[in-house]
């Protein structure tokens, strides 16, 4: 009852607090309280009645739940039993599982040893064929071995694999040296090889020898070794490039390689340092001499067993090649320190190539001695060389007595070829047959960047030549001077450079140079190398052959002005006849060339000739051009503008130009009038009537009506003020 009496003192002290005063607020909470009452009392009423029904709904909820928790309390026990089940069963496998992985081992080394029994049986076999002397059956045996090495290959059995490689080289080596002293023998019996009193047994063999070499030859291509486990020995670096041969012609080569040894090593007479074409000529003849034959009787057999992929005529080739590469790379280094032999060397070594690819047809992808003569230091060395006899052999080419006579029975006679532009396009020809066989683009290139060097040298002295010629002439000597000989050199050597541009060979190099270009343009500046490179167009010598041409363009110049001043000189009584006081046609028989002009015109006359038969028809055309341009000018501004001209000189004037002048370029061109244009059109306007001339006088005060008209009369390069003052020197207009 205490619990009870403090909790109702703590409601009312909540409720009303320390505010005794408001009776108000005391009524409230009766109320409130009352209102509570009835509310408790009303739902125990509701209590009482619905009790029953809710008490019977829990209880049935509480069996429901009491009946599945033991369910599945059952399931529990269900599962536990199941899952200890599982557990045993999993016990039994696992013990199952290692009996079974231990079968599986004792079967693997069941296999294995197999297997070894297997390898060993073959190789009993193999023994017993031998001893029987059945080489068929021994080599048949050896290919199944050499098949079962194959397949080890992607095994992981490392010590397997160890066991049937040693067991097949072993076989190998034994049948080998077996098989090749039969070999050996049938060759001999061959008179292989067919090398001096031999040479007659070239195509008298025995049928039973040549089959027995063909059975044997079979023999022993199948006793090939599986390329891994061929294991090549070479005595240089560079000889990596040499596949290893096949068994025959390994021993088809061996006695020549003895006799190469026999004859070029030691102090044998035959191994000169200053005669390397004689060891080079030797594997040549050999080549020849025999490669005919091992394509008739070696390659058949070969195909026959499925060998079609080797060619037996190459192999046999790279072999004796390889005898050459040796020596001379044994000799470079002996060498090397002497010009004279070195340079000896190399081109007795490029010759052999030549020979070889050319002639002999040694496929390219084959390696041969340009492999040796481009090692780095070597390489150096030898393009030096080439720098440095060629430089020498433009010295004595210029200081020929007989440079700069015209070539006799050249081919092209009007380009007036002389011996020195020959010779010098000879020497570029010489170094580009010594280079265009090497591999590599890159060592092309600086053999090509040294012709390049070459030209420009050429050039420089051409130039020198004609400013030490110039200088010790006069004017009117210039054409029997050597002048127009080193112009037509020039001339000749740009025009051939130009053709060589567009050959396979230049092509090449130029796309290979601009490859290079736009590596190092792109590595400079950081970009992607595929936008440096476009479209190739041009040739590797335009920038020479522009240096050339505009030499060239300058001292036919300096030709044509010689010229002109010669013809000039002798122009004066010409320029000051009295053009204002001659005799008509009407009054005189018959027109003939001025007087005055006789000079002039016999000069022309005679320096066209000289220009036509010194200079190359094309130069030629270029010096009667300019000098048909200048003459043309200075008829215009020296005689016609200069003078006065009545009827009589008008008619003279214009005989003298269609009548002597035009056929002197007459002799050389076609149509010469068209390059005189200023002076035919002068002499029209000098001889027209003088009612058409007063007319087209009025006519030319308007420039637009001035053109139309002068174009009516054939007048077509002069501007109306320069017609005016043609027409200006008549007199009979003057006059009026």
């Amino acid at each position: 009852m205490a619990g009870t009496k403090e909790k109702i003192l703590q409601k009312f002290n909540a409720e009303l607090g320390s505010d005794l005063k408001r009776p108000n607020k005391i009524y409230e909470f009766h109320q409130r309280l009352i209102a509570q009452k009835n509310e408790i009392e009303k739902s125990l009423s509701m209590a009482s009645t619905e009790a029953p029904s809710k008490v019977k709904a829990v209880i049935e909820s509480v069996e429901n739940i009491n009946t599945e928790f033991q369910r599945l309390e059952q399931s529990s026990i269900e599962f536990r039993s199941s899952v200890q089940e599982t557990i045993d069963e999993n016990d039994k496998t696992l013990n199952v599982q290692e009996i079974i992985d231990a079968i599986s081992y004792l079967e693997k080394s069941l296999s294995y040893l197999n297997f070894i029994k297997y390898v060993e049986d073959i190789s009993d076999e193999i023994e017993t064929c031998l001893t029987l002397g059945d080489d068929e059956s021994a080599i048949s045996l050896y290919t199944n071995l050499t098949n079962i090495s194959c397949q080890l290959r992607s095994s992981a059995c490392h010590y397997l694999q160890i066991y049937t490689n040693e067991t097949l080289r072993y076989w190998h080596n034994l049948i080998k040296d077996k098989l090749s002293k039969e070999y050996n023998d049938v060759l001999k019996a061959l008179k292989w090889p067919f090398c001096g009193s031999n040479t007659s047994s070239l195509n008298t063999s025995i049928p039973e020898t040549l089959t027995k070499f063909k059975i044997l030859t079979k023999y022993l291509l199948h006793l090939q070794l599986p390329e891994e486990s061929v294991k090549s020995v070479v005595t240089s670096v560079l000889l990596t490039d040499f596949k290893p041969v096949s068994l025959p012609i390994s021993l088809m080569v061996r006695p020549l390689r003895q006799r190469f040894i026999y004859h070029f090593t030691g102090t044998k007479l035959t191994n000169r340092q200053d005669k390397p074409e004689w060891f080079f000529t030797q594997v040549l003849t050999w080549i020849k001499d025999h490669v005919q034959w091992v394509q008739k009787n070696v390659q058949p057999t070969a195909n026959s067993i499925g060998f079609n992929h080797v060619d037996m005529k190459v192999e046999f080739m790279r072999a004796l090649v390889q005898l050459a590469v040796e020596k001379l790379h044994s000799e470079l280094s002996l060498v090397q320190y002497d010009d004279v032999l070195f340079a000896h060397l190399v081109d007795e070594a490029l010759s052999f190539e030549r020979e070889l690819r050319e002639t002999l047809f040694y496929p390219s992808a084959q390696p041969a001695t340009v492999f040796v003569l481009t090692q780095a230091h070597i390489f150096v060395k030898w393009i030096n060389m080439e720098k440095k006899y060629a430089t020498e052999k433009m010295d004595v080419i210029l200081s020929s007595s007989t440079a700069w006579e015209k070539l006799i029975n050249s081919d092209s006679d009007d380009m007036k070829v002389t011996e020195c532009a020959d010779a010098f396009l000879t020497l570029l020809t010489t170094i580009s047959d010594r280079y265009k066989h090497l591999p590599q683009p890159g060592h092309r290139l600086q053999f090509l960047e040294l012709q390049l060097e070459l030209i420009d040298d050429w050039r420089i002295r051409l130039l020198q030549l004609l400013c030490e010629n110039y200088e010790h002439l006069s004017y009117h000597v210039f054409l029997t001077s050597l002048i127009p000989c080193i112009l037509n050199t020039l001339h000749y050597v740009a025009t051939v450079l130009e053709e060589w541009g567009v050959t396979v060979h230049f092509l090449q190099l130029y796309f290979f140079k601009k490859q290079f270009e736009a590596v190092e343009t792109a590595t400079l500046e950081g970009n992607n190398i595929t936008k440096n490179v476009g479209e190739v167009e041009g040739t590797v010598f335009d920038e020479a052959v522009g240096l050339l041409r505009r030499s060239e363009e300058e001292w036919i110049n300096e030709i044509t002005d010689s010229v002109a001043l010669d013809v000039k000189a002798k122009s004066r009584p010409y320029r000051t006849d009295k053009w204002f006081a001659m005799q008509s046609t009407k009054e005189v028989i018959s027109l003939s060339v001025t007087p005055s002009g006789y000079s002039m015109f016999q000069e022309l006359a005679t320096q066209l000739n000289l220009l036509h038969n010194t200079l190359a028809l094309p130069l030629f055309h270029q010096a009667w051009k300019n000098l048909a341009s200048q003459f043309d000018q200075f008829l215009l501004e020296e005689v016609v503008l200069v003078n006065h001209f009545n009827v009589g000189g008008a008619e003279q004037l214009q005989h003298d130009v269609f009548r002597n002048l035009f056929p002197l370029f007459g002799l050389y061109i076609s149509e010469p009038e068209s390059y005189f244009p200023l002076i035919k059109e002068a002499c029209i306007l000098l001889n027209i009537m003088l009612g058409s001339a007063m007319l087209l006088r009025e006519a030319l005060n308007d420039e637009i009506t001035g053109k139309e008209v002068l174009a009516e009369i054939g007048v077509h390069k002069m501007t109306p003020e320069l017609a005016l003052k043609v027409i200006g020197t008549r007199t009979d207009i003057t006059n009026v």
